[in-house]
């Protein structure tokens, strides 16, 4: 689940990096800089826990459908032409995280150690807290 949460993390940088690149309109490029910190969460989360406790907490047997979450399917049709305002790239985002609060959501009701559920609760607080930001940043008509 964790190597599922960190490819979704690789696409969505990979995704942000793409419109960067692409964009000419400098207030979505630079949210596009902004949105990218996101790869940060999930090393924040796993920043609290040793090597050997992530390598228990790896082992931990969890039944799951593949098309449960599958980064690559939460990314199909969601490339924006380069002309995108901030506002609706920042609908676009908080659709992003949205997707995996859900995931997390999912997993935290789970069967599974104390210690596990407490990682994927962090991550889920984590963002939480990320798209609350993200809908004030929309509402407040930054960019």
């Amino acid at each position: 689940m964790l190597a599922r949460a960190q490819d979704f993390e690789r696409r969505l940088e990979a995704y942000y990096a793409d419109l960067r690149d692409r964009s000419t309109v400098d207030g979505v490029r630079l949210l596009t800089h902004y949105l990218a910190r996101h790869r940060r969460h999930l090393p924040e989360a796993l920043g609290a826990y040793s090597p050997s406790e992530l390598g228990q907490l790896g082992r931990v047997p969890l039944k799951c459908d593949d098309t449960d979450f599958d980064p690559a399917k939460c990314f199909e049709g969601k490339r924006v032409p380069s002309n995108v305002t901030g506002d609706e790239l920042l609908g676009v985002a908080i659709g992003f995280v949205e997707n995996l609060i859900t995931f997390y959501r999912w997993l935290v009701v789970q069967p599974m150690g104390e210690e596990a559920r407490g990682l994927f609760q962090s991550l889920l607080q984590i963002e939480e807290k990320h798209v609350i930001e993200l809908k004030k940043i929309r509402a407040m008509h930054y960019f």
